[in-house]
């Protein structure tokens, strides 16, 4: 069993607390990358990130290469997932 994804591991936070602060702020993923510093070391957690402004959910199963380049191709191009809902979001 995989662990769930739930934090930028470089910057130590938990996509719980950048939820709330993106939140609080009015924040799109620009915005709360420059103020917080998520995503700025490795990068792995993009797509999480911006999953994570997309649903509010704030744990993701592991995301395939396919479902990563989804989500971040509609992040940049500012479009909807589609009818099948975003990939990786865990269960609760």
């Amino acid at each position: 069993m995989e662990l769930p994804v739930t934090r930028c591991v470089c910057m130590q936070l938990e996509f719980a607390d950048l939820r709330r602060l993106a939140s609080a702020m009015d924040m799109d993923f620009e915005a709360l990358r420059a103020w917080s510093g998520c995503c700025t070391g490795c990068g792995t957690c993009e797509p999480y990130v911006r999953l994570m402004l997309e649903t509010g959910a704030t744990a993701f199963a592991v995301l395939s290469p396919e479902d990563a380049a989804d989500v971040m191709s509609r992040g940049r191009a500012g479009t909807p997932p589609d009818e099948k809902g975003p990939p990786g979001q865990a269960a609760p």
